[in-house]
């Protein structure tokens, strides 16, 4: 099912997606790596790092608080 999602155009289109599957498998770095790629295509899904529990696993992570506090979130 990953293969699919990462090959389709959700998976191409938003990163952030793979990034909430990979935070929940616990491959924070590869989590990360989408999230940083998300933040280059402006991915309409990272409207939800602030707020997704999907993202959870990754909200003690020095990169996660980063790209966070790039969104600019209203606090």
């Amino acid at each position: 099912m990953l293969a699919k999602l990462q090959a389709s155009h959700w998976g191409t289109a938003h990163p952030s997606l793979l990034a909430m599957t990979y935070a929940q498998w616990g491959e924070i770095t590869l989590a990360l790596d989408c999230l940083e790629t998300a933040m280059r295509q402006r991915d309409t899904y990272l409207q939800f790092v602030k707020t997704s529990p999907f993202f959870d696993p990754l909200r003690k992570q020095p990169r996660f608080q980063t790209i966070e506090q790039a969104l600019k979130f209203p606090d």
